[in-house]
């Protein structure tokens, strides 16, 4: 590949975990420009990949999702400092409730059927969460530009959130995966797993209002996948030494968007093989 990448976090402003890291610098005009640039990116590739419609975007093709300034970014630059891929990662404290979490908004989670086996299995790793002190992510906002994917580069957005867990001293976490483009298969390779109640897999569900078939996956980022320990403790070694760029004040949701769109939409298009 001709082309250089480098990666750059984003942190929410007056975030705990921002200490974990070497070193911090608060700008918000840098914050504001790879934020945009992100954005662009995920409206770009989500559109194409016809998980949002193209009233979703705002006037300069952006894509905003709930909580993306209360969120730490992982983000894939280019030489020219353009955002080609990035992850979201809404960091909870230990003692959040079910109610605060992106989650419970889920399709899944307002089945008539499903929606209390859903929760119960969710609260059960809260209580994880509070008795271990750990915090609880909610991953999800993946989008990578075409020329990138099938890349270690790409493979290495995929683990973040596992050596970003190391970091910030474990983390327990959860996502919603597409089926499609084996997002959700490529997810459990990794690390994560079906949720269960009653020794009962939560099995995919259909949400009518994306068009997709869905899986509803959680994490103990304490245990990854032994196959991608290697690769997840070279990122947390580099990651740990990067700049982290703060944000400035914190931005109200716009109104206008929706309250809930599945995390992983325009996931990463890597090949199953290819996460072995």
């Amino acid at each position: 590949m001709a082309q250089n990448c480098s990666f750059q976090l984003l942190a929410p402003s007056q975030s705990r975990f921002a200490a974990k890291f070497s070193r911090t610098r608060n700008s918000e005009q840098v914050y504001d420009q790879h934020l945009s640039s992100m954005q662009k990116l995920r409206g770009r590739v989500y559109l194409k990949d016809e998980a949002i419609k193209p009233w979703e975007l705002d006037e300069e093709g952006r894509f905003y999702m709930h909580g993306d300034e209360q969120s730490w970014h992982l983000l894939l630059l280019d030489d020219e400092k353009e955002v080609i891929g990035c992850a979201k990662y809404l960091v909870h404290p230990s003692n959040v409730s079910y109610q605060m979490l992106h989650v419970s908004q889920s399709t899944i989670a307002k089945h008539p059927v499903l929606g209390g086996t859903v929760r119960a299995a969710v609260e059960a790793d809260l209580r994880r969460c509070r008795d271990a002190n750990l915090a609880y992510v909610e991953v999800g906002g993946w989008a990578l530009s075409e020329e990138w994917r099938n890349t270690r580069a790409a493979l290495e957005i995929l683990v973040g959130s596992f050596a970003l867990a190391q970091i910030w001293g474990g983390c327990l976490g959860s996502c919603t995966a597409t089926v499609r483009h084996s997002s959700s298969s490529i997810l459990r390779r990794i690390g994560g797993a079906n949720y269960e109640w009653d020794g009962q897999p939560i099995s995919a569900y259909f949400d009518p209002e994306y068009g997709c078939d869905m899986e509803l996956l959680h994490f103990d980022y304490r245990q990854p996948s032994p196959r991608f320990s290697p690769l997840i403790k070279a990122l947390e070694s580099s990651l740990a030494k990067s700049t982290v760029v703060c944000g400035g004040q914190q931005v109200s949701v716009p109104q206008r968007m929706p309250e809930y769109i599945p995390e992983s939409a325009g996931f990463l298009h890597l090949t199953p093989a290819f996460a072995r």
